[in-house]
């Protein structure tokens, strides 16, 4: 049974970077969006670990935020 695509982008994830150029922000501003819980990473950040954040996270942002 083929995945469907919804699926598949689900379990995409996006380095701190990567979603800093998606929203056209810097990397300090998606730092400061993880910090306020508007933004879940897959693990509790931790000094050395590469910031991963999963694709429906950055979706619930998007799209939380352009609704308000």
């Amino acid at each position: 049974m083929p995945a469907n695509s919804s699926t598949t982008d689900d379990l995409r994830v996006f380095r701190k970077a990567e979603v800093a150029e998606r929203l056209a922000v810097s990397e300090d501003t998606v730092d400061r969006l993880i910090a306020a819980g508007e933004l879940r990473p897959l693990r509790p950040r931790k000094r050395g670990v590469i910031v991963q954040i999963p694709a429906a996270s950055l979706r619930a942002y998007i799209y939380g935020a352009s609704s308000a």
